[in-house]
């Protein structure tokens, strides 16, 4: 939908927290470099790399969604002298009874600890297709500017619409395949130590096609007269004004981060329609103890779009479900024009332990998750909240890197979600 993130989720994740899972079975599986020299990789990659290792990684992902997923990945892990992660190079091969077999390469790179981009290559032996690319770099004019950017091509051919609404009908789940293309660019400055502003401008073209799972009807048959069934473009622009005091930007144990941002889309620029939205998200984390271990962490937000009920397109609209909000529900569960959450969940680290020249953590993270959408900026914004209770099991490589693995269970069942990086 309008907030969603693509299914980049499931790449490395299971990987890591598999190999996070036992030290015996890891060590065991550490084959040295995979024939990848040291040599070589400062070929590649810069004098920095001082050493890589290799890791044959077993991956089963259950989505919701796509199904069961099985695959093996081999993750060369090239670190500096101290020991961090300053590259991975991931391929892998995916079976899934859906999308068949999806070979995928992907990079990810930290060249600094204020720089990040990823390189992700992916095409199945049916339809499905993924190619990302993604940049970052907060280090911009001695560290007063930053930017962000991303492009994407994806074909899902595994995405679902149950209709509008905060009490639409399980039983009317229908399938389509997405094809999503966006390139996006995100500069900031700023404006003060823990103030900052952004501006983020997005072309967006989505077209809605037939999908793969057959035991469900196609979108357009389901519900023929949903707006935005047809292929369409937008460029929206939003402003953004954020305030940060966390001690880290990936990895979080105090602090607080609070933002809010105007974004609109408009017909005399080019846009199919027009829309516009607003909200606000405030985050806060507590550590306890010297060790700052545990870390509460909360999060609450607000979004609110307007826009023609006929016109405005239903992937554009706010939605809850899946692996960054309401982990309980399938991907994009409930669609509306406004939508709140809440969510709290206490991060423990239970084990530290080297594994393949890298200090990794295994974390646990109780968590709770509430949240609906709505229709009218005046109905409220908690009067028919749907509740999720779970468990996070997380990988964490320290300064940059996490994964996990959250299973969480919600009013129609149980869900497992792989992810990078924490859901807030």
């Amino acid at each position: 939908m309008g907030t969603r993130e693509p299914g980049r989720g499931t790449l490395i994740t299971s990987a890591l927290v598999a190999l996070l899972a036992s030290a015996t079975w890891a060590t065991a599986l550490d084959l040295g470099n995979g024939g990848l020299p040291v040599e070589y990789a400062q070929t590649v990659f810069g004098d920095e790399i001082a050493d890589v290792s290799f890791v044959p990684i077993p991956e089963i992902i259950l989505d919701p969604n796509e199904g069961d997923t099985f695959g093996v990945m081999g993750a060369w892990l090239l670190l500096n002298d101290e020991g961090e992660i300053r590259y991975m190079v991931a391929p892998d091969v995916r079976y899934n009874e859906t999308k068949g077999v999806f070979p995928a390469f992907r990079i990810l790179a930290y060249p600094t600890d204020d720089r990040f981009w990823t390189v992700l290559l992916g095409k199945s032996t049916t339809i499905d297709e993924d190619y990302e690319f993604e940049f970052e770099d907060y280090g911009l004019w001695d560290g007063r500017a930053f930017i962000e950017t991303k492009v994407l091509y994806e074909l899902d051919s595994t995405e679902r619409f149950f209709g509008i609404g905060n009490g639409s009908d399980e039983d009317r789940e229908s399938n389509y395949t997405g094809a999503n293309f966006f390139a996006e660019a995100k500069p900031g400055v700023h404006l003060l130590p823990r103030l900052n502003a952004a501006w983020k401008t997005r072309v967006q073209h989505f077209d809605v096609k037939r999908g793969q799972v057959d035991e469900y009807p196609f979108v357009r048959e389901e519900f023929p007269g949903v707006p935005g069934l047809e292929e369409a473009w937008y460029w929206t622009n939003q402003l953004s004004l954020s305030f940060d005091s966390r001690d880290s930007r990936k990895l979080p144990r105090e602090g607080t981060f609070a933002s809010t941002y105007v974004e609109a889309a408009d017909r005399r620029l080019g846009s199919d329609s027009s829309f516009w939205r607003y909200g606000v998200e405030g985050r806060h984390f507590v550590s306890f103890r010297k060790q700052r271990n545990p870390v509460l962490a909360m999060r609450a937000r607000l979004d609110y779009m307007d826009g023609p009920r006929k016109q405005t397109p239903f992937w554009a609209l706010n939605s809850l479900g899946g692996r960054r909000s309401l982990r309980g529900f399938g991907s994009d569960r409930f669609v509306d024009f406004n939508r709140s959450l809440v969510s709290a969940e206490l991060r423990t680290t239970v084990w530290s332990v080297d594994l393949f020249g890298v200090t990794a953590e295994v974390e646990l993270a109780p968590f709770i998750e509430t949240g609906q959408v709505y229709a009218s900026r005046d109905d409220s914004p908690i009067d028919d909240l749907h509740w999720v209770y779970g468990l996070g099991f997380r990988g964490i490589v320290r300064p940059q890197i996490v994964a996990f693995v959250d299973v969480g269970a919600g009013e129609e069942g149980a869900s497992v979600f792989t992810g990078i990086d924490y859901p807030f």
